[in-house]
């Protein structure tokens, strides 16, 4: 499991240092984001990087979808990640989100 988070964590921190906006079902867990805002806290700066920017859109936190997470089922609505130097502005509000973007 911790393979697999780091593998997750690599990733999407690779595909940041890139320039790249990710957009992905399902939202990471506090843990995963608390991982990932500390390990782009250990890189930033180097090589122009800037830092990101973190937003989960449609999470349910009923019972019931709790008991489907905890039975190893998908969490539901999505993640929008982006470098910070790329990513304006993220609003959300409870039918929408908003990413303005731009260099």
């Amino acid at each position: 499991m911790l393979k697999e988070k780091e593998d997750k964590l690599g990733f999407l921190l690779d595909n940041l240092k890139k320039q790249k906006i990710l957009v992905f079902e399902g939202s990471l867990t506090k843990t995963e984001e608390r991982d990932l805002i500390q390990r782009t806290m250990e890189v930033i700066d180097q090589q122009n990087f800037t830092g990101i920017e973190v937003a989960s859109f449609g999470e349910e936190s009923n019972f019931i979808q709790k008991l489907i997470q905890m039975l190893g089922g998908r969490k539901s609505g999505f993640t929008v990640i982006g470098p910070a130097s790329i990513v304006k502005e993220i609003k959300r509000d409870p039918s929408k989100l908003n990413v303005l973007a731009g260099e």
